[in-house]
């Protein structure tokens, strides 16, 4: 971690030099909004306690110091002391623009560099955090990672499941088990084949991630695919820039249709977030809903997508495998475009959605994020 060599006050803000050098400024204002004192952030719930509005404007300190792990300062009004952590300090030493993104660095990977197949042993997860983090951290970096072992029953696989988070409930239930019955209105419910996708383009918030686990299969074919859906966008935007342009403008939408229900929403193939970093990819051919956008803007639009959608099921960047049983697969749903061959025989499924936020919670609850 690094250190303070020095700490300068100034009319507006206080300059913390650290022992690599570099100078950082903190306005009071920032420094005593962001007090560790028990009378500004909660001891407990680490909420703020603070009324911001209340805040002098003009704010300034008496005095600082450093104590121990500590920078101490005393202000000019009768405001309460503050302390701040040098460690958490340390964090904010570089002025950038907030994310939430997680510590993970996400690999983008085409078919050779997956292997092996990123997995962990289903009793190492359940055993322990350690090996809850090992399976959750190569979801993170490579889009999707299998639970090997995983005993073939529904109630082993809830299990799996709700040691990552609780079950998110959809139009298909919470926890499901499924066949080829068409007892929902999606192709999933049938043993055609299914192109590379994401699931809930329909929904606002579509489902962060995705487990399936295969409990049982007596027949042929039935292949699941992935292509990490990062690194499509990435060749995309190489070889054809004014596509990824255009995916990441035009909003397209989704919608449901069947089961008492007609959901829609809408919004980019490529969604980025304020700092220009690509996380989402919300492709599904199947569930685009129809729109009509000028003629070349439209013309431009099937450009785009028959080049996305061609490199998202190019077999140089798709992992494709027949899931066994016991083979439970966990999957971002923001990231990772999932498929299936087509198949004959019988094949019963199980699995369930999770919220995208609550998968990063258990990352950083395991210190991963």
């Amino acid at each position: 971690m690094p250190t303070i060599t020095d700490l300068t006050s100034h009319p507006s803000h206080l300059t913390v030099t650290w022992d690599d050098g570099t100078a950082s400024d903190y306005p009071w204002i920032w420094l005593r909004d962001h007090s560790h004192d028990e009378q500004t952030m909660h001891p407990v719930t680490l909420q703020r306690q603070l009324h911001t509005a209340s805040i002098d404007a003009g704010i300034k300190a008496s005095s600082v110091a450093l104590a121990d792990d500590d920078v101490q300062v005393v202000w000019a009004d009768d405001s309460p002391s503050s302390v701040l952590p040098v460690d958490f300090l340390a964090k904010y030493r570089e002025p950038s623009a907030a994310t939430a993104r997680l510590a993970v660095q996400p690999v983008l990977w085409d078919a050779e560099m997956l292997e092996p197949t990123p997995s962990t042993p289903y009793d190492e997860i359940m055993g322990s955090d350690e090996g809850l983090r090992d399976w959750l951290e190569k979801v993170a970096r490579y889009s999707f990672a299998l639970a090997v072992g995983t005993p073939t029953t529904a109630e082993a696989t809830e299990g799996l499941v709700r040691r990552v988070a609780y079950v998110r409930e959809s139009i298909f239930g919470g926890f499901w088990e499924f066949t080829a019955d068409l007892s929902k209105a999606d192709t999933a419910y049938t043993n055609i084949e299914l192109l590379a996708h994401n699931d809930g383009t329909y929904s606002h918030d579509a489902p962060g991630l995705q487990l399936l686990h295969c409990l049982y299969f007596d027949g042929t074919g039935g292949d699941s695919t992935m292509s990490d859906g990062f690194r499509v966008a990435e060749e995309l935007k190489e070889s054809a820039p004014e596509h990824y342009d255009t995916l990441s403008r035009v909003v397209i939408p989704g919608q449901y249709v069947g089961d008492g229900s007609h959901l829609m929403a809408a919004r980019p193939v490529l969604r980025h977030d304020h700092t220009g970093r690509l996380i989402q990819v919300s492709f599904n051919n199947g569930d685009r809903a129809p729109f009509m956008l000028p003629r070349d803007e439209m013309i431009a639009f099937y450009d785009a997508v028959r080049a996305f959608d061609r490199l998202a099921n190019d077999r140089r960047l798709q992992w494709r495998h027949v899931l066994a049983p016991g083979e439970a697969m966990l999957f971002d749903n923001w990231r990772a475009l999932h498929g299936r061959a087509a198949y004959t025989g019988k094949r019963t499924m199980c699995g369930a959605y999770l919220n995208h936020e609550d998968f990063e919670s258990k990352l950083r609850m395991l210190g991963a994020g």
